[in-house]
């Protein structure tokens, strides 16, 4: 886990950085740091490290690439019973809070997001799949980011219509496509969810 909160600052969002298969930490902290590129702030954030690490290759996930559903939902319960009791310390009551995740990444901030209904203000999920959610109701006031690559083969095209049809039931999505881009993050994504962040 890293952290950078910035008490003396005048920006009280702060951002929840899950990063995707086979990453770590710092994949949320390079795309924290994009957003806040040329602003003159600094972002108040925590990026988390996957719970398990990979052996031979390095780097971290969340939960086993291609478990099943409950295992999914289990690991994901797992890692929000011990994010939000991180939260609940009182150095965290002035912000306005939000998930931010890449791939597996963004179904684990969406899992947080359900489960807590009132405690996030929003959720940036980029590229997440949401197999096995095909049923599910989403019941929060928060804000949803939803974006994805038009060329992303990794997240199967059924998983993505998915997560839009889930979130789009629960309102307040904003959702983008990026022509030309992969399983990826690019700068015009970049450019939409600082401009979402300002809307929160």
């Amino acid at each position: 886990m890293a952290a950078s909160v910035d008490l003396d600052g005048d920006d009280d969002l702060l951002l929840l950085g899950f990063h995707g298969f086979g990453n770590d930490e710092h994949e949320m902290i390079r795309i924290i740091d994009a957003l806040y590129a040329g602003t003159g702030r600094e972002p108040n954030y925590i990026s988390f490290r996957g719970t398990y690490d990979r052996p031979f290759i390095g780097n971290s996930y969340w939960y086993p690439d291609g478990c099943g559903v409950a295992e999914r939902r289990r690991e994901c319960t797992r890692v929000g019973e011990a994010v939000v009791k991180l939260l609940r310390s009182p150095v965290y009551d002035r912000f306005r809070k939000v998930l931010i995740g890449f791939s597996q990444g963004g179904y684990l901030s969406y899992r947080l997001a359900k489960a807590h209904p009132t405690l996030f203000d929003a959720a940036i999920l980029l590229s997440p799949s949401f197999m096995g959610e095909e049923q599910a109701a989403l019941d929060s006031p928060a804000r949803f980011f939803l974006a994805y690559g038009a060329q992303d083969r990794t997240i199967p095209l059924p998983d993505q219509q998915t997560a839009h049809q889930v979130l789009e039931r629960a309102g307040h999505l904003t959702y983008r496509e990026y022509s030309g881009m992969a399983h990826a993050i690019c700068d015009e994504e970049i450019a939409d969810i600082r401009d979402f962040l300002r809307t929160i």
